[in-house]
């Protein structure tokens, strides 16, 4: 009986010892499993963490933002829009309700945790296993930002067990070394409100036409309801729908209400308010559009192209507005019918070299800046400073009369306008009078090579080879009007060229910080001296007084001062200009057709449409206003003593 007993013990025993030791089997299976995947887990939040430990370093995250232009008088012209519309401002900067405001409605618990809120990652886990796929998201902000600064943004919407983890491993990373007011500041500059508007500040001013520091209670409410679905209150116009968005303001002021941030009456008094929201902003004014293209150019050549992408760029310019309004209306003005040709302005200071005025656009082509054709007998100018550099006085002489010369194995014919003959004239003369044949020569006897180094010291940035027919304005590749105005200025400067410029300086800014990071300053070369600048104001002055600037414009009398200049126009009257200067502005008017050779002949019942007439008329009414309020200053007295005096010989070898 005892041994039966004893043997049903035994056997009562072995069973119960065996599932002991299956149950310590899987606790030790459990045990290195939890283990392993604590390991496995602290090696990979590791990997994610230093991956990007250069980046979760910096106190707020490097991103794009708009870049505005700004007048010379710091009013905003214009702005160069980034990838995605922003401002960064710092704490300071998104106000006192905005930022409460988003904690009550996207992570109530945001000062609680340590970027992953481990309560609501256990309800949304719990969900997800339960239905074997990833159904909730359970972010924070900070797991918020790190979607928004590391995953692509068409990949933003995808949800899955490995962009949890990836997510939650920077969040917990990013929060070990920043505060509160840090992750919520990156968070609300970085996060996307709806209407192109990335970012508090462009929201607030998008939304509500003001800095995101002055939104109050409602409107902040209003701004942060929209973060979770955007495009849910807005319609495909950008306008707001009012009912939905009214609703989840009032939303998001019970949250805050609820948790302790507003009070009652506060909460009520928001409540009540009723929904303003700003009209759309004009469109950009078309009147700057070449100098603001102007603008990014010379940016991007500072700075890199990569800076201007990035942007947060605050650009302060040369521009004068009421110069440039003047340009474009009394441009509009001489030209105003439908089938009109087009015309470019470009003022240039001389004594700085700072661009005034650019204006002149067709299209999307930039006539100012881009448009390269033949200057004709505008170019005249530059033969005469070529000539001045070699002593050569405006007095000395040549038979006007036609040529015919062979160059380069080809034969040529060069003859003055209606085939005139003037006889012997001094150089001076056959400026005032655009005198073809005699300027030929000249450019002969100074040199044609002297010719083309002095056009690019005074600045023309296009080809110009050694032809005779330069020095008439029959180059290659043409010129712009802002080279013509860049060439000219040197003359009123006192024979110092001062290269063009529209920047005076540029801010880069971010997070309510600023700093600079161009700064112009002004230089230039000498190119003539004193004595050679002032004599060739004499020369061009004469051309405005008695020469062919005077065939139908009194300019003293027009602009209430005196001014000096030259005409230019080519074949079959395609081009046509006139570039003139007092000693305080240097003006260049193109006027013609952007789409070729076609002839300006028949314009407003013109016969002969030269630089006389309609680039005159813009030049002479625009710079009426340009100077008006200047002091009538006259030119420097010129001391020619230095210059030699020659007598056509026939030594031209033309």
């Amino acid at each position: 009986m005892n041994n039966l007993f004893e043997t049903s013990k035994k056997a009562r025993a072995r069973p119960l010892g065996g599932f002991l030791r299956g149950l310590r089997a899987l606790f030790n299976l459990a045990l290195v499993l939890g283990l392993l995947a604590v390991v496995l887990v602290t090696g990979l939040y590791v990997f994610v963490a230093n991956e990007y430990e250069p980046d979760l370093d910096r106190t707020y995250p490097e991103l794009v933002q708009d870049s505005y232009i700004y007048d010379n008088q710091g009013e905003k012209i214009g702005e160069i829009p980034a990838v995605e519309s922003r401002e960064t401002v710092g704490p300071d900067g998104l106000g006192e309700h905005l930022p409460a405001a988003v904690v009550a409605i996207e992570d109530r618990r945001f000062y609680e945790h340590f970027g992953v809120d481990f309560k609501g990652l256990g309800r949304a886990a719990w969900t997800d296993l339960r239905a074997w796929e990833v159904k909730e998201g359970g972010s924070t902000i900070s797991e918020q930002l790190m979607k928004n600064l590391y995953v692509p943004e068409d990949e933003r919407l995808e949800i899955s067990f490995g962009r949890r983890f990836f997510q939650s491993s920077l969040a917990f990373a990013y929060e070990r070394n920043h505060t509160k007011e840090e992750v919520l500041t990156a968070y609300l500059n970085t996060v996307y409100f709806g209407k192109g508007a990335y970012g508090a500040e462009v929201a607030a001013q998008s939304y509500f036409g003001k800095s995101a520091k002055e939104l109050t209670l409602s409107e902040a409410a209003t701004l942060a309801g929209f973060l979770h679905a955007p495009s849910t209150y807005s319609t495909w116009e950008g306008e707001v729908v009012l009912g939905p968005a009214t609703e989840r303001r009032n939303r998001v002021l019970g949250l805050m209400k609820e948790q302790g941030m507003i009070s009652a009456a506060d909460y009520l008094e928001a409540k009540a308010a009723p929904l303003k929201f700003a009209a759309e902003p004009e469109p950009p004014d078309p009147a700057y559009g070449p100098f603001l293209e102007k603008v990014r150019r010379e940016v991007e050549e500072r700075l890199g192209a990569e800076a201007l992408a990035l942007g947060g760029l605050r650009i302060h310019t040369t521009l004068d507005t009421g110069l440039q309004r003047a340009a474009v209306e009394t441009s509009d003005d001489v030209l105003f019918a439908p089938d009109d040709p087009s015309a470019a302005v470009v003022t240039v200071e001389p004594q700085s070299g700072a661009i005034r005025a650019l204006a002149g656009q067709e299209g999307s082509f930039n006539l100012s800046l881009d448009a390269r054709r033949q200057p004709g007998s505008s170019f005249k100018p530059i033969v005469l400073a070529a000539a001045l550099r070699e002593n050569v006085s405006p007095q000395s002489t040549y038979v006007s009369e036609e040529l015919t010369f062979d160059f380069q194995r080809r034969s040529y014919v060069v003859a003055n306008y209606d085939s005139v003959e003037r006889g012997e004239i001094s150089v001076a003369e056959a400026m005032a009078e655009s005198d073809n044949t005699v300027f030929v020569q000249l450019a002969a006897d100074v040199g044609l090579k002297d010719v083309v180094e002095t056009a690019e010291a005074l600045g023309i940035t296009t080809p110009v080879e050694p032809f005779p027919s330069t020095a008439i304005g029959g180059l290659g590749t043409g010129v712009s009007p802002l080279d013509m105005a860049s060439a000219y200025s040197t003359f009123a400067g006192g024979g110092i060229h001062r290269e063009p410029y529209s920047v005076e300086s540029v801010e880069r800014v971010g997070y309510g910080q600023s700093e600079t990071v161009y700064d112009h300053r002004i230089g230039g070369r000498r190119v003539l001296t004193g004595d050679q600048a002032a004599v060739a104001n004499g020369v061009l002055r004469s051309v405005v007084e008695g020469g062919t600037a005077s065939m139908f414009h009194d300019l003293d009398e027009e602009i209430g001062r005196p001014s000096a200049g030259k005409t230019g126009t080519t074949d079959d009257f395609v081009d046509a200009w006139y570039v003139g200067y007092t000693p305080n502005l240097c003006t260049s008017v193109w006027v013609g057709y952007p789409e070729g050779r076609r002839s300006l002949v028949g314009v407003h019942g013109l016969e002969e449409p030269n630089g006389e007439t309609l680039p005159m008329d813009i030049w002479s009414a625009y710079m009426a206003e340009a100077t008006e309020g200047d002091l009538a200053l006259d030119f420097p007295e010129a001391d020619a003593s230095g210059l030699e005096v020659s007598v056509a010989n026939g030594s031209s070898g033309l």
